[in-house]
Formats: C-alpha cells, structure tokens, sequence
C-alpha cells in the first residue's frame, strides 16, 4: 500500500513538470525572408559626337533608377507609345531640355526609377534628333523590337515635344564622376587671309612737258640728218 501511494506521488510531481517543447517547433517560429534586392543606378549618356542614346536598349528591375547623362549638344528624355514614336506620349516621362557646353565641368543628369517592368519608349524631341534615330527601349521584349522603333521613329516628319518635366529628378553631377568624355573643343574657324593691297598705277608724264622736249629735239635731228656739203662747193664759198 505504502508503495502504491509513493508511486502515485511521484506520477503526480512528473505530470506537474512544465514540458520541454520540441525542437522541430522552434523552428516554426522562424519566417525566412529573402535578402531585399538592392537597387542599381544605370548610366545612361544621352547625345554626344552623334546624337545618340548609349546603350540604346536597357534592361532594368523595378526599383532601379535610370541615369540619364547629357552630353555635347542640347537633348531631352521623352516617352513615346510604341506605335506612335516621336510624339510625347500624355502622362509620360519627359525631361525638358538639358544642354552641355564645351568647357563645361559638370553634367546635365535626369534620374527616372523605373517603376515598371513593361517596355518603355523612350526619345529625344530636340530638332530631327529623332528623326536620325535618337531613341531607345527600356525593358525591350526583344533586340527585333528596339529595331522596329528606330525604323518607325525615322518614318516620321516631326517630333511633338513635351511641355513639363515629368517622371524623374533632374540634377547635376561632376563631369569627373560621368560615364563619358565630352567631345573635343572645336576650334574657331580661322578668317580668311586678307587681300593684298593693289599695285600703285604708274602715272604718265604729261603731253605738256613732252612737247618742249619734242621741239628741242628737232633741229638736232634735223641738223644730223643734212646731207654733208661736198667738197668743190667748199672750195668755191671759201
């Protein structure tokens, strides 16, 4: 009996102890997460020796920011429809017109972050720019598709411009920190040589004073063209 009781006792302490939990349940507790993606700061130079987007096909994750570096000459980054190119689409990106100098020491920059994963059209709306092909495509499904919108960009008479800056910040970074060198300084054209002055005229002697000189002349031409007296007359006069 007495040994009954002592079991029944230290059932009750054991039953009474808290229970170590599982090892496997901890590991419920733990939410793994990915490692959050950074974002990357895309250079892209805009104009230069040819006006040009360089690379003119980019291809981009949500979140990163695009760079728009303006070179030599005076460009603009704008969105276009992919069918209607050269056109400033409503609501689209648009950088107004940023110029670059020569001598100049910084750069021009618009930073656009790309906020979608779609194909975006993209180009400059400064004189024939886009005319000459000055465009690319950001998230291009293919290099055929970059290549259509060049050829529909060239097809067009015209570029319809934006009005307001729109989808990105525009700033300023040094020209040391830049993707690329500006193009050399042209020199000024160098003026003509100048014409050499004309010759002085000889001046003639006046008929005035020639004619005494004429007249002195004579009777000395006249007396050595006499015929010399002959000798038997000589004779007689003497």
């Amino acid at each position: 009996m007495r040994l009954l009781l002592v079991s029944t006792a230290l059932v009750a302490v054991v039953t009474a102890l808290p229970k170590p939990k599982a090892a496997h349940s901890q590991e419920r507790d733990i939410i793994y997460r990915p490692a959050k993606r950074q974002a990357k700061v895309i250079p892209v130079v805009v104009g230069g020796p040819q006006d040009t987007f360089v690379p003119n096909s980019v291809t981009a994750a949500v979140g990163d920011i695009i760079q728009f570096q303006f070179a030599n000459g005076n460009h603009t980054v704008s969105q276009s429809s992919a069918d209607i190119a050269c056109t400033q689409l409503e609501g689209g990106v648009y950088s107004g017109h940023i110029p670059f100098v020569d001598a100049q020491t910084d750069v021009g920059t618009f930073n656009m972050p790309v906020t979608t994963a779609e194909p975006m059209f993209l180009f400059c709306a400064t004189g024939p720019h886009c005319q000459e092909g000055q465009v690319m495509v950001l998230n291009p499904t293919s290099g055929q598709q970059v290549l259509d919108y060049t050829k529909l960009s060239q097809a067009t008479t015209k570029s319809v411009d934006g009005t307001t800056a729109v989808g990105g910040t525009a700033a300023r970074i040094a020209l040391t920190a830049a993707a690329f060198s500006p193009a050399p300084v042209q020199d000024a054209a160098a003026p003509p040589p100048a014409e050499a002055p004309p010759a002085p005229a000889e001046s003639a002697a006046p008929a005035a004073s020639s004619a005494p000189a004429a007249a002195s002349d004579a009777p000395a031409a006249a007396a050595s063209s006499a015929a010399p007296i002959p000798a038997v007359l000589t004779g007689i006069l003497s």
